[in-house]
């Protein structure tokens, strides 16, 4: 079970680079990608404006005078 949790280093940023820099990252705007460079589903929870709210208040006051 460990062994399919665990990657090699150079696995960790592939997703990320392959959305910013491949010409169909302009295709997955707003997706949720999952490793490596496959389209998944979000927790449904994620697409709940109120949740979306509750956090974008509490990161507000994470960062309160900075």
């Amino acid at each position: 079970m460990f062994a399919i949790l665990v990657y090699d280093i150079p696995f960790g940023a592939l997703t990320q680079l392959r959305a910013g820099t491949a010409p169909e990252g302009a295709d997955w705007n707003g997706k949720f990608l999952i490793p490596w460079v496959r389209i998944g589903r979000a927790n449904p929870k994620a697409e709940d404006p109120a949740v979306g709210e509750r956090l974008w208040l509490l990161l507000e006051e994470y960062v309160k005078g900075y």
